[in-house]
């Protein structure tokens, strides 16, 4: 039975992230140190790394994303009557379903493409392998839900015995989100009344957090672009200040004042560090947001 996570934060770990200091037990730490539940991707992830996770904090805390918006912007890309895109999809599909076979998972979502849409029906369990993923886990996904379905197919939805917990996709991309600010609180009230579980996918805006007010919300808490600035102006720091000294690798690299290319090792912690730290305050927003809803 699904439990609601103890934080409403459910940090997103990218590949990356579990790559860049797994081996030195910085990762399992930090882990260990949040009793946030936790999303990963079937986009960037590995048997490894979801194995390595699965033994550190167990299944009952870790959610697994099908990939669905990655296929979105291949379709974009190729075309949706492409063979590539169908390919894609298809692959998409054989290594969302091998992780679910391979590890337990307290929550996955529903691989929401229309190659995948089998019935016209949107409720049907037919449609985006919902079926295959409850013959492995015994429960159907989370359904990924779009504001340009309507508030029919949400209504549909919560009506629904079949889906229990329900998922908001597509607010994080759309910058203008606040043109549906009356629907989205519309369609809260109605969840609410109907006792769904709400949960909204990779949106960080604390603002729209707040508005729609969901049970859950994840995002990807890596930031590499931003968190690798940030670590390379505090390795910067701790060589002015002789805290560290750095290899000859450094200085090949990077040259003599160090201002090109750091090599990653001396950065990889600093942004995995700077990525829970970022990810704590949010969380801390996050949490001071009551749970009604605000309409």
């Amino acid at each position: 039975m699904f439990e609601k996570p103890k934080k409403r934060l459910v940090m997103g770990l990218g590949g990356g992230l579990v790559s860049s200091c797994r081996s030195d037990k910085v990762l399992e730490k930090l882990l260990l140190a949040h009793d946030n539940d936790y999303l990963i991707s079937t986009v960037d992830m590995t048997a490894g790394y979801i194995k390595f996770i699965q033994t550190v904090v167990g299944g009952d805390r870790i959610w697994l994303d099908s990939g669905g918006f990655t296929l979105f912007k291949k379709q974009k890309k190729l075309g949706e009557n492409n063979p590539d895109f169908w390919n894609e999809c298809e692959k998409m599909k054989k290594k969302f379903l091998r992780f679910l076979k391979m590890y337990p998972f307290k929550m996955c979502f529903e691989l929401d493409n229309e190659y995948f849409r089998k019935d016209d029906d949107l409720l049907s369990p037919k449609n985006y392998l919902r079926e295959e993923i409850k013959e492995i886990t015994g429960y159907y996904p989370a359904p990924v839900f779009k504001m340009h379905q309507g508030f029919q197919y949400w209504k549909d939805l919560c009506d629904s015995s079949l889906y229990p917990i329900l998922s908001i996709g597509g607010l994080a991309q759309a910058r203008q989100w606040h043109i549906y600010r009356d629907e989205l609180g519309k369609m809260m009230k109605y969840a609410r009344d109907k006792g769904k579980y709400v949960h909204l996918l990779g949106c960080s805006n604390v603002e729209t957090t707040r508005f729609v007010m969901p049970d859950s919300v994840d995002f990807s808490i890596f930031r590499y672009a931003i968190n690798i600035e940030k670590a390379r102006n505090n390795f910067l720091r701790k060589v002015n200040e002789g805290v560290i000294v750095p290899g000859p690798d450094a200085y090949e690299s990077a040259g003599p004042d160090l201002s090109g290319r750091i090599p990653y090792h001396y950065l990889c912690r600093d942004i995995v560090l700077y990525a829970f730290a970022d990810a704590k305050a949010r969380e801390f927003l996050y949490e001071k947001q009551n749970d009604e809803t605000i309409v």
